[in-house]
């Protein structure tokens, strides 16, 4: 490595002959999944491929990982990683497939059995991370979360853009997702959300309970409200302010409110 220019301010612009990499963050993303059995579990729990052409499924799933990961939004950002040398020799990535094959073999899982595989090793990768919190008794977070996609294919969501809008829960505590539902974008985001929460429910391990649930103004329904009641749930879900519930509010005294940094509660 050789110096070539001192700069006004105070660092050195440098050569050298050796391999770099504008990933390195991924790096140590990438140890971790390693060290987690990622690749063993891939290979128990996807189909096998049908044509001893086509890689095997650790091949795409791993750098999509890393690529989603890494900031990467769309198919074309695998192109970062095919074209980086370094991070592929640490990670030992040998086989980085291209654009257009990640796209048909997405394709292929979602028409198979791929995805109940993933959703299989999720779980593992949920219940390693939930026995290491020590945490049993979890809080759901549930939201519809849309997805810009450009697609002929794609639905108009509420907001107005084109694209989808799966259902995702999340485990507060231990920041994992449990579960997830794919939807369409015109799907309304209060549609089945009762029936989602059990689902998260028997994604969880043995001995493991969602004992509160967080919802947005979707969830205000009275099957959930009854559920969370009947199952010993607390509950905390955003209201529609329609003209009765600003009614009621206004005719709360001042004195009953509690008042915090980005809120007033009472009751």
């Amino acid at each position: 490595m050789r110096v070539l220019a001192q700069m006004v301010l105070p660092f050195r612009v440098e050569a050298t002959d050796e391999t770099l990499t504008a990933n390195a963050g991924l790096v140590l993303f990438g140890e971790f999944v390693h060290s987690l059995g990622f690749k063993r579990w891939l290979q128990q729990e996807m189909p096998k491929p049908g044509s001893g052409r086509i890689d095997e499924a650790t091949a795409y799933v791993t750098p999509l990982v890393l690529m989603l990961n890494g900031g990467g939004r769309s198919l074309e950002d695998m192109r970062t990683l095919k074209s980086d040398s370094a991070l592929s020799t640490l990670l030992k990535l040998s086989v980085l497939p291209s654009t257009d094959a990640v796209g048909d073999w997405l394709r292929r899982t979602g028409a198979g059995k791929g995805l109940a595989g993933l959703s299989r090793i999720n779980r593992r990768i949920v219940a390693t991370r939930i026995r290491q919190s020590g945490i049993t008794a979890h809080t759901l977070d549930g939201d519809a979360s849309q997805i810009i996609a450009e697609k002929k294919a794609a639905y108009f969501t509420y907001k107005g853009e084109q694209g989808y809008m799966p259902m995702i829960g999340h485990l507060a505590e231990a920041g994992v997702v449990i579960h997830d539902e794919f939807r369409e974008g015109n799907t309304a985001p209060a549609s089945r959300n009762l029936e989602f929460i059990k689902d998260c429910e028997t994604h969880l391990p043995k001995g493991h309970h969602i004992a509160h649930i967080r919802l947005d103004s979707a969830g205000y329904q009275a099957d959930i409200f009854n559920y969370c009641e009947e199952t010993s749930k607390t509950f905390a879900i955003g209201g529609r302010l329609d003209a009765s519930t600003l009614k009621t509010i206004e005719a709360i005294p001042e004195s009953d409110w509690a008042y915090y940094a980005d809120c007033a509660i009472a009751e």
